[in-house]
């Protein structure tokens, strides 16, 4: 096993080489085995962007703020759901509402591992929520309405009382140079591909896009705090979040 210290960064901007070739410079001048890895965002669907998870409750419950909650029940996704865990728990520390302290958390793991891409739980958390069994359900904007036309929150039923900031959900990441000759064809070709083009048109329907994007990372600093709020992670990056199940 090696003594190397080795951190992990995001290449947001070319000067990152040079932050962290200095600092690793500056390790070695004192005896410490420091390296890096960088970590490039370079795609995203344009339906990952901008996104806001939402507090809903019934709209005969009377709650119209999401400090009204305490004492009460709120449903939740899967434990390692971004959009209907983390960030919205997240949210209400910001707003003093502790979870598990002045709330109590009823969470619904559906196929855990998977960040959040399955949304069974959050449906699961909106029936509970029509049934009477919890009080608030949290969930991301774009499945409230999803489950406005599918039936599962009839429409004029719930009410929204509270709504994160934007984040951005999935991205495609590289480890290291982006800029390699194969990984900028790719990023070109992706880039380039057109909703009126009807060969791949169908291939983006199933994906849920209009459009491929370049990567970012600053919409993703929510959920860094999310995490860390709950210590989801250790010090090495491995889950040790409560009852996490892969």
């Amino acid at each position: 096993m090696t003594s190397t210290l080795m951190l992990g960064a995001v290449a947001y901007d070319p000067k990152v080489v040079t932050i962290w070739e200095g600092f690793r410079a500056w390790f070695a001048d004192r005896d410490f085995d420091f390296d890096y890895l960088l970590f490039s965002s370079i795609a995203m669907r344009d339906s990952d962007c901008d996104l806001t998870s939402v507090v809903v409750v019934r709209a005969d419950s009377g709650i119209a703020d999401p400090t009204e909650l305490k004492g009460l029940t709120v449903g939740v996704g899967a434990v390692d759901s971004p959009q209907a865990t983390l960030l919205p728990l997240s949210y209400l520390r910001s707003l003093g509402v502790s979870p598990g302290i002045d709330v109590t958390i009823r969470r619904f793991d559906a196929l855990g591992g998977k960040h959040g891409d399955h949304i069974g739980g959050e449906r699961d958390a909106a029936r509970a929520l029509m049934a009477g069994e919890v009080d608030a359900a949290c969930m991301i904007d774009g499945n409230h309405l999803l489950y406005g036309r599918e039936g599962t929150l009839p429409s004029g039923t719930t009410t929204v009382i509270g709504q994160t900031g934007p984040y951005d959900h999935c991205n495609f990441t590289v480890i290291g140079d982006p800029h390699v000759a194969k990984i900028e064809r790719f990023l070109a070709l992706l880039l380039g591909m057109s909703y009126d083009d009807p060969e791949v048109r169908p291939l983006l329907d199933l994906e849920g896009l209009k459009e491929w994007r370049a990567g970012r990372v600053e919409f993703y600093a929510p959920l860094e705090r999310a995490v860390d709020e709950v210590g989801f992670y250790d010090a090495d990056g491995n889950v040790v979040a409560a009852d996490y199940r892969p």
